[in-house]
């Protein structure tokens, strides 16, 4: 389920997450995750939510969201 729109999409068309040292990574396969799906990679509720899920603020969440644009998941 994406943490931005609640839809139940297929695991494979979504990208899956970690948050660790209040930054985002990919899943390692250890710790807690969430998952974002391709419509709500540009949504403005992400900003929020990923600063609620991360624990940081609203200074950090820039560096966040710059750093999952890097990430193949915003390559189209």
């Amino acid at each position: 389920m994406c943490v931005v729109c609640r839809s139940r999409i297929e695991r494979e068309e979504m990208l899956r997450l970690q948050c660790q040292d209040k930054e985002i990574l990919a899943f390692s396969g250890i710790g807690r995750s969430f998952y974002i799906c391709k419509n709500c990679k540009n949504d403005k509720k992400l900003d929020k939510i990923l600063q609620r899920i991360c624990k940081t603020d609203k200074n950090n969440i820039k560096l966040i969201i710059s750093k999952m644009k890097e990430m193949k998941f915003y390559e189209d």
